[in-house]
């Protein structure tokens, strides 16, 4: 796998295809010019910038040949290419018509920039009309365009034999092309775009063509052949001749007012356009790709050479090295590794040794990059309370002195797959510095006291492993999870593991979890200087995973759980494993990601109607810290088919189980304020009614609303809730059992439940307090739909909760919101607001945007992957606003104030928090008075008087589900915790430390 495909934030396919490294030389601090990296070495090309306003308008030219397509790729992927094609019917041309060699031809190219050129200022010049005629039509007629439309020509090489095998991918390429395409297109509707060429007009729509990018609004098209008026030439200029060739732009864009810039593979052209005012970037597929010279020409990506933030703050240049960024993101990668899961992996390790008895482990490390993973199994990593022992000791510790000789540790073989060749030298030195010697060119070896390790350093994709290496205890792969199609994944997985005498372990650390987002967040503004609309942090980073989607990642570690249990393999652990990239720092990794989000995030972000480049230079003016949310997985691998047992619990009617036994249960119990505990009682299971089921819980959810304020007792004496079965008689006073969010299985029915015989064994949800096992009637049980997971069904109150406040906001198309409080409540409002408004006319500030206000980073976190608009810290309130919707659902009364100050006038303001017995105070002055704003309350109780003529609660119910089902909001329990823990998990939501606690119950 090539490392740098194992980034979790990944730019476009096409940047990896050539393994580059930028080769850009340094600069003078505060030089502005715009550098360009040569192919052959004949020196830099340095365009000096006349333009201190990168919102000067901007004219693109893009050469055509070598430049729209990467020759390279064609030549690795199907043996043939266009320009290779060009040259040699260029050096048949001269040898029949001028007697030339093919060296003669290729000189004459490097002296006037073509070989067409060179005969013009050669031959005598009654030839040169008649000749250019000739050398387009010999030349350029019988080129086969084949090889663009990935059809092999069958004169070369098998590229499919895997001793020749170039990691060419047509799937990836077919996407980057796509990408392209709509990322041209986009450019071309905000700026003129021109395509220019030496090659005739006709090559030319070949090309474009069989590229698929006739959609392109060009601004014109530049050849020799044709004049503007699409009149035959007399002269047949080419780059050469940049006064005559460049004539129709230069007299529709002065280069006094415009940044006119030239993305060509040649630096002969660049040079040559230079005298005319005419900036250039040198792209030729391999130092510089199209997408990274487009990035660079619209401020989305630093030129080669500029220096990254604040001269004051580095003296170096910035450029881009795999050994370097990966040397860097280790260290991150250390820090950020979940110490829970880390200390479940050596456990479970020790068990195996344990059962296996024979003191070995066999490790295989799927993307090894710069060898991070062995390096922290061996010495150990991170700061402070991040710090991570080493794998020997902690294994060695929890093994002890108390076992048996062959179950202690004694040998560690480590098969470490990394495919790109250019760490292999890195990866060398890495094990010297760590005391490996070298056996052979692949086998490494080091003792360390009484163990010793073998390392086993393969230079290829562990897709394309014939034979995975045998009796693997553990298959890892850190920062690469997210790369695949989950079930693809772990098909590929379970080839490394079906020789294994014992289901081996799978470790996934650093799985990107889809979000990304800076330590505080800018809202949405307009560029004052170009009118257009800078997106908020928020919206940016959602355009950025979208562009990571489209390049095929998945951005969702729970579908990798799916498709791990669909496969027979179990979850053991899952931690939070964030990056968090300080500017200063870690400011070569911040750098990188900066580079990251300017090649495939703005053009997402450009595509969508945004100023990306504003974005851009507003990110790197106030740099603050990236977050990137990752996940740590640890998993049971099952290795084949038929070798699982089947759990299947024994359960029965109530006619056919005794009913003489009583079974001793556990719930909680609120005793008094900030005193909360589990008790234990017997539950008679002789006095089930016949109307009554008996429940054996799975999961319940803990209310950050309701629950918590009886927690902490401030709460009035009233009914628990007049519309649930139950608690209309219960009293709201100590002591109390509570919870409403129960889903559990069906093990006993009463005699008169009429659908016994198919309810027994199904999962239902009940309006119950947190219990082990409980008793309702029938009607106050709903069965949990099919495909709706049991850790998602808990959450149906909630949903119904949010859903309620929507309908009572009555959000019409178009309108702002503000959901102020981004709780468990706030989330999902703003993730059924994002559902039902557009997205795709939200690129104007004025329509359908969802904003999501908190003071706490995690939260704001969440909204972003629950589709807010914009995520921000309340203070900022008064710049994103004013808002159509205000919904208060934070239980703060400041937040409320800022809900009614920044709702527009005849604007509505929602209340959905319940305050309790608290006084609360409000400024409702002259302004209030003269705004004809509602204050509207919203309860979930009861369905409102003014909906009742088309909505009850079944029909909401049903919607409520359909909610569920689609929502998954099990990504939001931040905490599994047990009734054991119960005091802790109420005092860590009263905190605001986690968003969603849920208890699991052992069944």
């Amino acid at each position: 796998m090539n490392a740098l495909k194992t980034l979790t934030l990944v730019i476009y396919y096409t940047v990896y295809a050539s393994g580059w490294i930028v080769k850009s030389p340094s600069l003078q601090h505060g030089a502005s010019c715009i550098l360009h990296v040569p192919r052959g070495g004949d020196g830099i090309v340095e365009t000096p910038s006349n333009f201190d306003d990168d919102d000067a308008p901007l004219v693109i030219i893009i050469d055509v040949d070598n430049c729209i397509y990467s020759e390279q790729e064609l030549l690795s992927s199907v043996g043939e290419g266009i320009e290779s094609q060009i040259v040699r019917n260029t050096h048949l041309f001269g040898l029949l018509h001028f007697n030339l060699t093919s060296e003669d031809c290729d000189e004459l190219y490097r002296q006037y920039g073509s070989t067409i050129e060179g005969l013009r200022h050669t031959i005598p010049s009654h030839l040169v009309e008649e000749t250019m005629r000739k050398f387009y039509s010999e030349v350029y007629d019988p080129i086969d365009f084949g090889c663009l439309l990935g059809i092999r020509t069958g004169c070369v090489k098998n590229v499919n034999d895997s001793n020749s095998n170039t990691g060419y991918d047509h799937g990836h390429a077919l996407q980057k092309r796509r990408a392209l395409a709509e990322f041209l297109e986009s450019i071309s509707n905000i700026h003129p775009v021109y395509l220019a060429s030496n090659s005739p007009k006709a090559h030319i729509m070949r090309v474009v063509n069989s590229m698929g990018l006739r959609n392109i609004k060009l601004a014109g098209i530049l050849s020799p052949d044709v004049e503007e008026d699409g009149s035959l030439p007399s002269v047949y200029p080419t780059k050469s001749s940049p006064q005559q060739y460049y004539q129709q732009i230069l007299e529709r864009h002065s280069p006094k007012s415009k940044r006119i810039i030239l993305l060509d593979d040649s630096l002969y052209n660049i040079r040559q356009a230079s005298t005319v005012g005419i900036h250039g970037i040198h792209v030729n597929g391999k130092d510089r790709t199209l997408e990274e010279g487009l990035a660079e020409a619209l401020g989305h990506i630093l030129p080669n050479g500029d220096t990254p933030l604040d001269p004051k703050l580095s003296p170096n240049v910035y450029k881009f090295s795999d050994v370097k960024y990966l040397g860097t993101k280790n260290k991150v990668d250390a820090n950020a590794i979940d110490t829970t899961v880390w200390f479940l992996l050596a456990q479970e390790l020790s068990l195996r040794l344990q059962r296996t008895k024979n003191g070995t482990l066999r490790v295989a490390d799927l993307g090894a990059g710069m060898l991070s993973m062995l390096e922290l199994f061996m010495n150990g990593g991170g700061d402070r309370e991040r710090l991570k022992p080493d794998m020997f000791s902690l294994i060695h510790k929890n093994l002890g002195s108390s076992g048996t000789s062959d179950e202690q540790l004694t040998e560690l073989e480590y098969f470490a797959y990394e495919s790109n060749i250019n760490l292999l030298n890195g990866c060398k030195e890495k094990l010297r510095k760590m005391g490996f010697r070298e056996v052979t060119g692949s086998k490494w070896q080091a003792l360390r006291s009484d163990m010793k390790v073998t390392v086993h350093l393969l230079t290829k994709d562990f897709q394309n492993e014939e034979y995975p290496p045998e009796s693997l205890d553990l298959i890892m792969g850190c920062c690469f999870a997210d790369l695949f199609e989950p079930d693809q994944l772990v098909l590929s997985l379970r080839r490394f593991a079906h020789k294994s005498s014992y289901p081996p372990l799978v470790y996934l650390p650093i799985t990107f979890a889809g979000n990304t987002r800076f330590s505080s967040t800018h809202p949405i503004v307009q560029n004052e200087k170009n009118n257009g609309l800078v997106p908020s942090d928020t919206t940016a980073f959602q355009m950025y995973a979208r562009s990571l989607m489209t390049h095929g990642h998945n951005l969702d570690p729970s579908r990798i759980v799916n498709a791990i249990h669909n496969f027979g393999g179990s979850l053991i652990a899952k931690g939070s494993s964030d990056w968090v990239i300080h500017p200063q720092s870690n400011q070569y990794l911040w750098e990188t990601m900066m580079y990251f989000l300017g090649l495939s995030g703005a053009s997402e972000i450009t595509k969508n109607g945004f100023d990306a480049a504003g974005w851009i230079r507003r990110s790197r003016r106030d740099a603050r810290t990236i977050i990137a949310s990752n996940v740590d997985l640890l998993f049971h691998l099952t290795h084949s088919f038929g070798t699982e047992k089947c759990d299947m619990t024994s359960i029965a009617s109530g006619a056919e189980r005794d009913n003489s036994s009583k079974l001793e249960v556990e719930e909680i119990q609120f005793v008094s304020p900030y005193n909360v505990t589990r008790v234990h009682k017997e539950l008679d299971l002789s006095n089930l009614g016949p109307d009554q089921i008996e429940v054996e819980s799975l999961y319940s959810l803990v209310s950050s609303g309701t629950e918590l304020k009886i927690f902490k007792g401030t709460f009035e004496s009233a009914s628990l809730d007049v519309n649930i079965k139950g608690m209309a008689d219960e009293a709201m006073e100590y002591p109390l059992a509570y919870g409403y969010s129960l889903v559990g299985r069906v093990v006993a029915c009463g005699s008169n439940v009429a659908d016994a015989a198919t309810l027994i064994g199904k999962n239902v949800f009940t309006f119950s307090p947190h219990s082990s096992r409980v008793v309702v009637d029938r009607d106050a049980a709903q069965i949990v739909p099919d495909g709706v997971e049991a850790e998602d069904a808990i959450f149906m109150p909630s949903v119904e909760t949010a859903l309620s406040l929507v309908h009572d906001a009555h959000v019409r198309l178009g309108e702002n919101v503000a959901v102020y409080g981004q709780g468990l409540i706030g989330l999902l409002v703003t993730a059924i607001l994002s559902m039902h408004l557009s997205s795709t006319i939200s690129s104007s500030r004025q329509f359908c945007s969802v904003t999501a206000f908190d003071a706490l980073d995690d939260r704001l976190v969440m909204s972003s992957s629950m589709g807010a608009t914009s995520a921000l810290q309340p203070q900022t309130a008064g710049v994103a606003g004013p808002f159509d919707v205000c919904i208060e659902v934070s239980g703060n009364p400041r937040a409320l104030q800022s809900a009614i100050d920044n709702a527009s006038n005849n604007g509505r303001i929602i209340v959905g928090s319940w305050y309790g017995n608290a006084d609360v105070a409000l400024k409702l002055g002259i302004d209030f008075h003269r705004s004809h704003k509602t204050i509207q309350t919203s309860q979930v109780s009861t369905i409102p008087s003014t909906m009742t003529g088309l909505w009850n609660k079944d029909r909401r119910f049903a919607l409520t589900w359909a909610l569920v089902r689609s929502l998954k909001p099990s990504r939001l329990i931040s905490k599994r915790m047990t009734l054991t823990d119960v005091q802790e998990a109420y005092e860590l939501l009263d905190g605001g430390k986690e968003i969603a606690i849920c208890f699991k119950y052992n069944t």
